[in-house]
């Protein structure tokens, strides 16, 4: 069983001013242009570096703090202990997911599982964050199996009117419901039949909920609310996942010519007119110098693209042993990554090497295994935003 736990959360008077995009897919100047432009911008909050680049980080979870606070001061007010709705519609697809707070114990337990480490730099800024705040900001996109009685109560929850509904700058329709009372011990009792969720996206936040709920509790922090973390649970069925391509820097001729010939053996290479998408498994894209291939492996296999690529070509080619630390690397998510990439193609010394999407099923089976995914293996799209469901737990 998976504990869905209500709460109650924090949430903004002006959802349009204060929602934000998450902090790790946001840069310090695009952070800072927002918060120009939006002064309560919840980037205030995930992102506090915006406001100097030297802050210790103590003082960087204070300066998180400090913007929560004046939030709470002037735009974030508490609501009724329930569960929530938060529905996404993009380009005429919904997912409309439950918006509940989860227990440490089941991922530690393994009932929320996992799909790939954490890093230790990133753990460490989360829990000064979660710890400096007392709070949990930015929500965890989880996922379940589809269960048809949860999402009936969700979908009739959404017939009522909406909380917050508004469009965000990408077309994305965002919309809050509250769940009816009535059906908040029907939930409960799903969660009872449900053996495990699968984080899909915020795993460095779910390990530092965990981190911060191991320490010693200060004065005035409630136990039962730091030992759960802010999550919102959506059907696979309804999650979209798009491609996270590689990008290598200060690659030679020789390198890409010695790559050419050296897979021709276990890849079929064909040259293009422009830049590949691979519409299929087991086919990647190559540009380099004005130049497109697409190679396509001559016999399927069972590991996911963005292994096969780093086993077959990042590795063996290009010495990236690992795509944590080599600095030669860089990712490129997102609808518009296509375009971003043409123009990256330009430049001289860099190849561009596209994949295609991971599927949620190829996710959850790797995390049944107790598997671990290579780092950006999957973009999900559209992205939570932050700021719209605060767990607060002093």
């Amino acid at each position: 069983m998976v504990i869905f736990k209500p709460f109650k959360p924090y949430m903004p008077a002006h959802p349009e001013a204060v929602a934000a995009d998450p902090y790790d897919v946001v840069n310090v100047e695009q952070a800072r242009g927002d918060v120009e432009r939006r002064p309560n911008s919840f980037l205030s909050v995930d992102k506090p570096e915006l406001f100097a680049a030297d802050l210790s980080l103590e003082a960087w979870g204070r300066r998180a703090r400090t913007e929560l606070e004046r939030l709470y001061a002037t735009e974030l007010t508490e609501q009724a202990n329930g569960f929530y709705v938060y529905r996404l519609t993009n380009q005429g697809r919904r997912q409309t997911g439950l918006v509940a707070t989860f227990s440490v114990a089941d991922y530690e337990a393994g009932r929320i599982k996992i799909h790939e480490h954490t890093r230790e730099v990133k753990e460490r800024e989360r829990v000064e964050h979660v710890a400096a705040t007392k709070a949990h900001t930015g929500p965890i996109l989880l996922s379940h199996e589809p269960d048809e009685a949860l999402r009936r109560i969700l979908e009739a929850a959404t017939n009522e009117r909406p909380l917050f509904s508004f469009t965000d700058s990408q077309g994305v329709l965002h919309e809050g419901y509250a769940v009816p009372p009535k059906d908040q011990a029907r939930i409960i009792m799903i969660g009872a039949t449900i053996p495990s969720i699968y984080i899909a996206d915020g795993h460095h936040r779910a390990k530092a909920a965990a981190v911060v709920a191991a320490l010693e509790l200060p004065e005035g922090e409630s136990k039962l609310e730091r030992d759960h973390f802010l999550g919102v649970l959506f059907p696979s069925d309804e999650l979209t996942i798009l491609p996270y391509h590689r990008l290598l820097t200060d690659v030679t001729p020789e390198e890409v010519a010695a790559l050419l010939d050296g897979i021709s053996f276990s890849y079929e290479v064909v040259s293009t007119d422009g830049l590949v998408v691979p519409q299929a498994r087991g086919s990647f894209g190559l540009s380099y110098r004005g130049k497109q291939y697409e190679l396509t492996k001559r016999q399927s296999t069972a590991a996911l693209d963005v292994a096969t690529l780093q086993r077959d070509i990042l590795e063996p080619y290009f010495g990236v042993d690992d795509v944590r630390t080599d600095k030669r690397i860089d990712f490129v998510g997102g609808s518009d990554a296509a375009l971003q990439l043409e123009r990256l193609a330009e430049r001289p010394d860099v190849v561009v090497l596209t994949c295609h999407a991971t599927a949620m099923g190829e996710l959850m089976q790797v995390a049944d295994e107790s598997g671990q995914m290579p780092p950006k293996s999957t973009w999900f799209d559209p992205k939570l935003k932050s700021g719209l469901f605060i767990h607060r737990f002093d």
